[in-house]
């Protein structure tokens, strides 16, 4: 498995990384038990227009999961804006892979990251990286329970090793 930027821009990569995030997110949302999921709604032309970083996770060509940084809706700090692994690929390491490399790649800086209040396996793997909750919400017209989570900038330090 290699992790690596990749350019969402081209319309062949945004397609691909739509392919993945739609089965990840329908995962998440039955996870949840929403019915309404707002990341369902992304489109590849939206993937396109970002102006987020994505990195990716492949095996030969094959997407297995990306993750992708950009503006925080908080001054001071980046976004972890979305982390998705195909549903066949996952407990595999690819998440933490690729958070791994997020975070070296964004040394210094304070990061944050929302996922559902019931999402047990992204609220583990988070705070075994050193991100802790710092606020909740809701989302949607299910009123969706949302935690945000914060890691904060501090010196260079080793990244727990996968289970």
């Amino acid at each position: 498995m290699r992790i690596e930027p990749f350019d969402h821009h081209e319309l062949a990569a945004a397609t691909r990384v739509h392919a993945v995030m739609l089965l990840a997110h329908a995962q998440e949302a039955r996870l949840l038990q929403a019915e309404d999921f707002a990341p369902m709604a992304r489109e590849p032309a939206d993937i396109q227009a970002s102006d987020e970083y994505f990195i990716g996770a492949f095996r030969g060509e094959e997407l297995l999961g990306c993750v992708s940084l950009g503006p925080d809706d908080e001054a001071g700090q980046i976004s972890i804006a979305s982390l998705i692994v195909h549903p066949a690929h996952q407990r595999q390491g690819i998440a933490r892979a690729l958070m791994t490399e997020a975070l070296r790649r964004s040394a210094g800086l304070d990061l944050s990251v929302a996922t559902g209040a019931k999402n047990a396996p992204a609220l583990a793997l988070y705070g075994q990286l050193g991100f802790v909750v710092y606020r909740h919400g809701t989302l949607g017209a299910e009123a969706l329970h949302i935690v945000k989570l914060r890691r904060a900038a501090g010196p260079a330090r080793a990244e727990p090793d996968a289970p």
